[in-house]
């Protein structure tokens, strides 16, 4: 299996996961356990720390290619530019 497919696979089952708790939440709110305020605030949080583990996960992606680039020994951007410099300052 793929790591592309590891992460579609994730990503799949936390949107049902979502999709459970946001059902399960409002049925919640319907029987008055829990107040709109309350729902509302778990939902946030629940947003924003999605939104925190994404970042994370996309900077740990980053920086597994970066080591494998290195590993296999391509060329950065950087590398690039100072062989383009030094080509043209032999041309000019």
């Amino acid at each position: 299996m793929k790591p592309m497919d590891l992460l579609h696979i994730g990503l799949g089952a936390a949107f049902m996961a979502k999709e459970k708790i946001e059902a399960q939440l409002k049925d919640l709110e319907q029987l008055g356990t829990i107040s709109k305020e309350e729902l509302n605030r778990f939902v946030e949080e629940a947003q924003q720390r999605a939104k925190q583990e994404t970042e994370e996960l996309d900077a740990r992606i980053k920086e597994k290619v970066a080591e494998a680039a290195r590993e296999l020994g391509l060329a950065t951007k950087e590398d690039i530019a100072e062989i383009k410099a030094l080509l043209m300052k032999r041309n000019a």
